[in-house]
């Protein structure tokens, strides 16, 4: 299997980053070697890769704190209805 650093001590898997991304396996394979290449993800990595690293950190931490307060309120929203 196949494995990508992401830094100097931690490897991801295709399995791990698919599982991360939300996406099938051989999705995130087909997309890894080239063979596939989804428009949104691609506009996604070329904007990105169009910020300072700095930068680009703060986007993804203010995602990340974005996310988790989304799945925040799903789970309040299904105690109420429970």
């Amino acid at each position: 299997m196949r494995r990508l650093q992401v830094s100097q001590t931690r490897r991801l898997t295709y399995g791990d980053l698919a599982k991360i991304a939300g996406i099938s396996e051989r999705t995130m394979a087909e997309w890894m070697r080239g063979a596939t290449s989804p428009m949104a993800m691609s506009g996604l990595l070329n904007l990105l890769a169009a910020l300072k690293a700095d930068d680009a950190l703060q986007v993804l931490a203010l995602w990340r704190e974005s996310a988790q307060e989304a799945t925040n309120r799903a789970d309040r929203a299904q105690e109420i209805q429970k």
